[in-house]
């Protein structure tokens, strides 16, 4: 099983693309110790606006779903960030 997420965040305490890009990082590299592959993929030029899409693979649909809900867990908990719009997808391979 295979799940899309594609999350528009605003970033309301960014002044800067470097403080837009040090929040993304910290995020990217919570995500990738938990085997999520994570990626930028629209407004790189804004400062509190960032579109990321996660990739994640699991054996079955149920533990595609905790593992997804585990990602929305960590996510919540970041005071840095708002999700504006979540969309995701699951495949059956």
């Amino acid at each position: 099983m295979f799940c899309a997420v594609r999350l528009e965040l605003e970033l309301p305490f960014s002044t800067s693309l470097k403080d837009k890009r040090q929040t993304l990082r910290s995020i990217k590299d919570r995500l990738r110790r938990k085997n999520i592959s994570v990626v930028e993929c629209d407004h790189q030029d804004l400062w509190q606006r960032a579109t990321i899409e996660l990739a994640l693979a699991a054996v079955s649909l149920r533990a595609a779903e905790e593992k997804r809900e585990e990602v929305r867990r960590a996510l919540l908990n970041y005071d840095d960030l708002a999700i504006i719009d979540w969309r995701e997808e699951f495949v059956k391979l």
